[in-house]
């Protein structure tokens, strides 16, 4: 392996750096959950490379890591593309037996089926990472470069800068981001766009997203204790079950959200839109309410124990 070349980012041709985390999650390779504690051995270890301990913990294999280091760079900038089976291979994700099992699966179909395609279907490789060769090998690299959306946050640049102890985070572009099962405590994301993000049982306990965009946003199960979501859009949001003990909502729009087994208690609803919010099994005892507090014609906010104000 070429020790010159840091497992932490990525050089290519054109003098772009890219961090090798960035490029297993893009990939689809490794979760947010494990950036989270890969980089938390790292900072343990400041000798070890992100590649190594994700390799030390069978995340993936190391022929994957250096791969992506020695000569991912170079193969996206080539102008002769190989076929798709090529770069799998070489990149450790499937090994000869593996792709004999899907050629031969391929032999035996009668419709046109691509190579991915069978393999994705066996389960051998995951359509996100298929999509990630794709993207980047066969569309040229040109093209490539002027579509990066560069201004959209990884979870591995997040999760490392929280990590080295930075919290403010504001006006980020996180839309559909990956950060289920991860820690972001006490964080300032407001004004920032999250929608459609994945926070499924994310602890962001004590955070600010105030005036922030969380549509169609998953936070099922979530730590959500004292969050601040002052006039933040949270049209169809996913909060079911999640734990929102003295959250503020005021001025928030919470239009056809799932509250269903929510906890929010002692929550402030003043000004919030709830219409068509579904509230079935939430606890809202002791959570404000006022005036201009939308609810459905239907629904008496004194019988499941909130309060006026």
């Amino acid at each position: 392996m070429n020790t010159s070349t840091s497992h932490n980012s990525l050089s290519t041709k054109s003098g772009q750096h890219k961090q090798l985390g960035v490029i297993l999650s893009d990939a689809g390779l490794i979760s947010a959950q494990q950036i989270e504690v890969a980089l938390r051995d790292q900072l343990r270890n400041s000798e070890m490379r992100i590649g190594e301990i994700l390799a030390l913990r069978g995340w993936i294999k190391q022929e994957t890591a250096d791969f992506f280091v020695e000569r991912w760079g170079e193969l996206v900038e080539q102008p002769q593309k190989k076929p798709l089976v090529y770069y799998f291979r070489e990149s450790a994700l499937l090994d000869e037996d593996q792709i004999s099992a899907i050629l031969l699966e391929k032999s035996k179909r009668m419709e046109k089926v691509r190579f991915h395609q069978v393999a994705v279907q066996m389960g051998l490789i995951s359509q996100q990472t298929v999509d990630f060769f794709i993207k980047n090998l066969m569309i040229g690299a040109q093209r490539k470069r002027s579509s990066r959306k560069s201004s959209f946050a990884t979870p591995y640049e997040l999760l490392k800068n929280y990590i080295r102890g930075e919290t403010n985070f504001q006006r980020s572009q996180l839309k559909k981001i990956q950060l289920n099962h991860v820690t972001l405590k006490a964080v300032n994301l407001d004004s920032s766009n999250l929608t459609g993000a994945e926070l499924k049982q994310a602890n962001l306990n004590n955070s600010s997203f105030k005036d922030a965009n969380l549509s169609n946003a998953n936070l099922e199960k979530a730590l959500l204790k004292e969050v601040d979501f002052e006039s933040a859009c949270l049209n169809r949001v996913n909060l079911t079950d999640a734990h929102l003990e003295g959250s503020n909502f005021k001025a928030a729009s919470l239009k056809e959200a799932d509250l269903r087994d929510g906890y929010f208690v002692n929550v402030s609803f003043q000004g919030a839109d709830l219409s068509k919010a579904k509230l079935q099994g939430a606890n809202l005892k002791g959570a404000l309410y006022n005036a201009q507090t939308i609810f459905d014609p239907d629904f008496d906010p004194t019988n499941v124990g909130m309060e006026l104000v």
